[in-house]
């Protein structure tokens, strides 16, 4: 409420002075308090920690005591709604966004259920007319939204679910895995964290449209991606497109030029990878992927623009095919995000009451990484967990991806829709078998929701 009553009366303030300064000081004051209360729940003990390490490093007693900040309790969802308040003040001060003077309706922007844990990220001008409209219910809209609903349910317990075992048994024991292990696990957890997250966005998208309300969509068939720049907009794209349009472009975006843009690039992921998580592993993991997108930049900026492209483009499509391209964005992303799972690592030491630091945790980890001579535990993993389990998680994750590669950036929901009845009930019954009869529902283990 806080939040929320703070970004409504600023922007009302904002659209209510004409003076330039007057509603520059509203705009300042509406985003200050915003992220002052976000850094208090979400950063605050990340803070104190470092500064206590700090401390200690240069041999000063640090005056805070250690129980203070320690037992702060996160608010649910704090991150989305603070982004939906921000996006929003910003928006009124632009003139994007008109006023909404019904403080009722903008509550139910900033607290609209379905997607508050885990998005999407819908701005005001695009969910409150959708909040604000009459709807009955229609049939197409009603399959289309429960068709979209059976994806996202499927994504989540027939493949992220069932490969999640696997994937903890790898992580759980890194001290033993090494070389096309760690590849390997680190590849369905990828392939886990897709499904696990794109599989709440479909049941939120999927719900809200059965009540008549238009959701964005978050992801477009994200290892299709051709490049790492490419991934971001098919990836978690309301996240995406919000640091692009209240971060990026402030800082400059392309229109800056050398070191400025590699900058710009690297800061944009940095504050990602921090909005994702209050620990270094998750900052580095995905300043490592801004640093590998600024060598990117860097090669087509200094190299690629100094040959003539149609020749540079000839020769890159001659060697190095879109599935080429496609399968190296996937291993550098894969590669970066071993550190998205050092802290989950970390938090399963120390309930086994071991303490190390996540350096040593991540160090490892990327030692045996490039042990490729040995695969070392993966097959006590298949066995330890069920080898049939894990190949109809396997063949799942084929279905899935068979899938988007045929259909394209088309919605699969949509496609389906088209198709014949005989066609359609044939989808239906197959997702509602797969789920009732190879759905795990033991899991309490939801991935992204801890970010």
């Amino acid at each position: 409420m806080f939040s929320t009553g703070i970004s409504w009366y600023s922007a009302k303030k904002i659209a209510e002075n004409t003076e330039h300064q007057k509603r520059k000081m509203w705009l300042i004051l509406g985003i200050t308090l915003n992220i002052l209360q976000l850094v208090i729940f979400k950063y605050l003990n990340f803070m104190d920690d470092n500064f206590r390490e700090l401390f200690q490093w240069i041999g000063f007693s640090y005056p805070v005591p250690e129980p203070w900040f320690n037992n702060i309790i996160l608010p649910v969802g704090i991150s989305f709604f603070t982004f939906h308040s921000l996006a929003y003040t910003i928006d009124v001060y632009k003139g994007i966004t008109p006023i909404e003077k019904n403080f009722a309706f903008y509550t139910l922007f900033v607290s609209y259920w379905p997607q508050l844990l885990a998005g999407p990220i819908p701005r005001a001008n695009q969910l409150i007319p959708e909040l604000r409209k009459k709807a009955s219910p229609e049939y197409e809209r009603m399959k289309n939204g429960l068709i979209k609903m059976g994806l996202g349910m499927f994504k989540k317990v027939v493949i992220a679910d069932r490969l999640s075992p696997y994937v903890n048994q790898v992580f759980d024991n890194y001290q033993y895995a090494s070389g096309w292990t760690i590849i390997l696990g680190a590849t369905l957890f990828f392939i886990q964290v897709y499904c696990d997250f794109s599989g709440y966005s479909d049941i939120a998208i999927g719900a809200s449209r059965m009540m008549g309300i238009k959701l964005v969509e978050n992801f477009k068939r994200p290892f299709f991606a051709k490049n790492l720049a490419d991934f971001w907009t098919r990836w978690h794209i309301s996240l995406s497109t919000w640091l692009t349009d209240y971060v990026f472009y402030y800082l400059g975006a392309y229109k800056s030029t050398g070191l400025r843009v590699v900058f710009n690039v690297i800061f944009v992921l940095a504050i990602c990878g921090l909005w994702h998580g209050a620990n270094w592993p998750m900052i580095l993991s995905f300043t490592l992927i801004g640093v590998m997108m600024a060598i990117r930049y860097l090669w087509q900026y200094n190299v690629v623009r100094e040959i003539k492209p149609s020749n540079t483009y000839k020769w890159s499509e001659k060697i190095l095919t879109g599935n080429v391209h496609r399968v190296i964005t996937f291993f550098i992303l894969m590669f970066g995000f071993l550190l998205f799972r050092v802290q989950t690592v970390m938090d399963h030491l120390h309930a086994q009451g071991i303490n190390t630091s996540w350096a040593e945790v991540a160090g490892k980890l990327y030692t045996n990484f490039f042990k490729l001579n040995q695969a070392g535990f993966w097959h006590e993993t298949i066995s330890h967990k069920g080898e049939i389990n894990f190949f109809i998680g396997i063949f799942f994750v084929l279905v899935l991806m068979f899938t988007e590669g045929i259909v394209g950036d088309q919605l699969i929901e949509d496609k389906i829709c088209e198709k014949k009845k005989v066609v359609r009930w044939s989808i239906y019954l197959f997702l509602m078998v797969s789920i009732i009869w190879f759905g795990v529902f033991n899991q309490n283990e939801f991935v992204y929701f801890q970010f």
